[in-house]
């Protein structure tokens, strides 16, 4: 194959494979897209992934040295701890789709001849692998022997079959490592520095700017070496040296200002601020270190944009059609194949409000086609301006301290539409779920007003012990809890049991069983009446009614059973109804004046609160409970036609009344809101539902057992 040649192609990292370094004691491949966001719980091996990348690609010698502490140490059975005495870090780079302005034809050929070819029409692959060996050789550190290969093939290769490869060649791929913890001018300023004095030391003048310059820089030397205090000074310095000096080359000395020449100025060459205001000049290292990470990072992105613009600018190269003479490039420089941006926790130093700007700028550096981005973050602002589908999650296994990366599964876009989107949407307004220690997922805003008050008085509040609320629709609990279960992450579901209304009670269960079984919970006890979870099972359970006490009773007592499997139901019917028949007179409290529901009798209208007769007995008073039971429980939307409500107590009927009023005639949040404000702690403990208080008993027992870390 002629390589100098071949179609060009752009040049991306899309697996780094890491085996025996540091935390990643087992093989561990890593996917990279063209911006990559790695997330987790601090210690799990985020860092070390990019260390990685760095100790193979850094233009620095020193980042490059393998010391013993890269190999990965194992706790062995008997307590002792094993160093591992090899390590590989494997990055896998393919040239993607084809483009007329791509780099692949300015890289040098010798790195193109270590080409792999997948197939005719497929991508074309390049291995480059790093393997480190450990030795004891007597000496308290052993010997290290590290070097960087090519691998010729695309399966296993053998170690006698890699292909060493030089400095020179992997110069070709430039790698810009930011660490966490920074000094703005140290990390981020010394290397736009250097990125820009490269590109202005590459420039070409032209013979009549230099000879311009050079001139008029003679002419300026001369006058200010000619000006009386600097003759006074030179003048001085000659004769005292004249008493010593016994030899003739150094005779004569003299002030000479150097940078007399126009490379010597560029060098020189930095930007600078001028005020608008005060028209001040103003030096980069006098901002603050926010707004420094920020002009640095954009040097960088500018330093790629010329770079790009000098990949496809192939006129400059064209011959002029009179003097038949070439063109000279504007400037002189052979950019890198592929520039890997990887940065740890960008947010730092950073204000949240400039955070979005950050990202996209990082975002349209990414989309260069010379170029990629990888970021480690902490932050949820971050977190949620990338999509879902970029983010990798790293957790260590505390049992083994061995560090894994995954990526997100989420819905199919194209079979799954609407789960795509909603779980899409939920991670990125509700980013916090990748950090939490602990997630409950509840059905809406009533829930996410609640919990956190009655899981603070239960002594879980949400920050303090790494819980995250979630609200989420019913339906779409199947997929959340396939992405949690994803990231190691225990979960809480609280959804709305619905009694008698159109899919809930017994519907609501078989739902939740499908999901348990879709996630691969073994379920061990299943209701009266089904021996499996089939489909026709489940359909069969899903139309079961509810229609009287009794049964009501088995639906409540598999209910219990169910929050083995952290499944909780808001029982009868939903949170507010629970939160009504707990606090029925502090929300009917409210109320004020006139306000509140009424019926009419004998052509008189009465307020509920005022009516004097309110027993089953009144039948005028039945028939306003019974309209209440209707409206609440929405009989016309029933699927298996008008639910009766004999389920219900008397009592849970009358207050349907308030419910309706109070939850379904004005807001939900609003009324919580203002109920909970007139009570105090002491009042809500008393009065507390025990749905609360089993939820926050659960949550101390998923936040009691051993904690998978899901961080660097």
């Amino acid at each position: 194959m002629n390589y100098e040649n071949m179609e060009e192609k752009d040049m991306k990292l899309t697996k780094l494979i890491i085996d025996g370094f540091r935390s990643y004691g087992e093989s561990t491949t890593i996917d990279f897209d063209n911006i990559t966001t790695l997330i987790g719980s601090n210690g799990a091996g985020k860092t070390t992934a990019l260390i990685a990348l760095n100790k193979m690609f850094s233009v620095n010698a020193n980042d490059r040295i393998i010391s013993p502490t890269d190999f990965f140490v194992a706790t062995q059975d008997n307590g002792e701890l094993q160093s591992s005495t090899k390590l590989t870090c494997e990055a896998v780079f393919e040239f993607e789709q084809e483009d007329d302005s791509a780099s692949q034809k300015h890289a040098d050929a010798l790195l193109l001849k270590h080409l792999c070819v997948k197939g005719p029409g497929e991508a074309l692959i390049l291995r480059i692998r790093l393997v480190a060996t450990l030795e004891d050789d007597g000496t308290a550190d052993g010997a290290i022997d590290s070097h960087i290969y090519y691998v010729p093939t695309l399966g296993v290769c053998k170690d006698e079959d890699l292909v060493l490869a030089s400095r020179r060649e992997l110069q070709h791929i430039r790698l810009i490592y930011v660490p966490a913890v920074r000094n703005p001018d140290t990390q981020l300023g010394t290397t736009s520095k250097s990125l820009l004095a490269n590109l202005v030391r590459h420039i070409n003048w032209g013979n009549e700017t230099k000879h311009l310059v050079d001139a008029q820089l003679d002419s300026l030397n001369d006058t200010i070496l000619n000006s009386k205090g600097v003759k006074l000074i030179g003048d001085s310095l000659s004769a005292d040296w004249n008493m010593f000096h016994e030899n003739d080359r150094f005779a004569d000395v003299r002030l000479n200002i150097e940078s007399t020449s126009l490379g010597d100025l560029a060098k020189r060459m930095r930007p600078v601020f001028q005020s608008s205001i005060s028209h001040r000049t103003f030096q980069p290292e006098e901002m603050g270190d926010g707004t420094r990470s920020l002009f640095y990072i954009s040097n960088v992105a500018s330093v790629l944009e010329v770079e790009r613009k000098l990949l496809e600018a192939e006129e400059q190269f064209s011959k002029d059609e009179t003097t038949g003479e070439g063109h000279a490039r504007l400037i002189d420089h052979q950019p890198p194949v592929l520039t890997i941006l990887a940065i740890e926790e960008p947010e730092n130093h950073i204000s949240p409000h400039l955070l979005g700007k950050l990202v996209n700028q990082l975002k349209a550096m990414a989309d260069y086609p010379n170029a990629q981005v990888v970021l480690t973050s902490h932050s949820p602002a971050i977190v949620k301006r990338v999509t879902p589908e970029c983010i990798r999650y790293v957790w260590m296994n505390k049992d083994t301290d061995v560090s894994s990366v995954q990526s997100l599964e989420i819905p199919n876009q194209e079979d799954e539409l609407e789960a795509y989107r909603y779980v899409k949407m939920a991670v990125e307004l509700y980013p916090e779920l990748y950090f939490a220690q602990l997630v409950i997922l509840g059905e809406g805003a009533s829930e996410e007003i609640l919990l956190p008050k009655f899981l603070e008085l239960s002594g879980k509040p949400l920050d303090e012990s790494g819980i995250s609320f979630v609200p989420l629709a019913g339906r779409f609990v199947h997929y959340i809890w396939h992405l949690l279960t994803q990231l190691q992450i225990p979960y809480i579901s609280l959804l709305d049991l619905d009694r008698e209304r159109s899919g809930g009670g017994w519907g609501r269960v078989s739902y939740v069983l499908k999901e348990l079984s879709q996630n691969s919970i073994d379920v061990n006890a299943y209701p009266d009446g089904i021996t499996d979870l089939s489909e026709a099972s489940l359909q069969q359970l899903s139309e079961r009614k509810t229609e009287d006490s009794v049964s009501a009773n088995q639906l409540d007592q598999y209910l219990k059973y169910l929050q083995k499997y952290n499944v909780f139901f808001s029982a009868p019917l939903d949170i507010d109804f629970v939160m009504l028949s707990s606090y029925k007179n502090n929300y009917l409290g409210l109320v004020q004046g006139k306000q509140g529901p009424t019926l009419k009798v004998d052509g008189k209208r009465w307020l509920i609160s005022e009516y004097p007769k309110q027993d089953e007995n009144d039948s005028s008073y039945a028939l306003r409970v019974e309209k209440a039971r209707k409206d609440a429980l929405k009989k016309d939307n029933s699927k298996l036609g008008p639910s009766s409500g004999n389920s219900y107590s008397f009592q849970d009927r009358e207050l349907m009344i308030w419910y309706v009023y109070f939850f379904l005639g004005r807001g939900k949040t609003t009324t919580h809101i203002q109920a909970l404000t007139q009570m105090n702690d002491d009042a809500l403990k008393a009065g507390m539902p025990s749905l609360f208080s089993e939820i926050a008993a659960k949550a101390s027992q998923l936040l009691g057992k051993e904690p998978v870390s899901h961080d660097e």
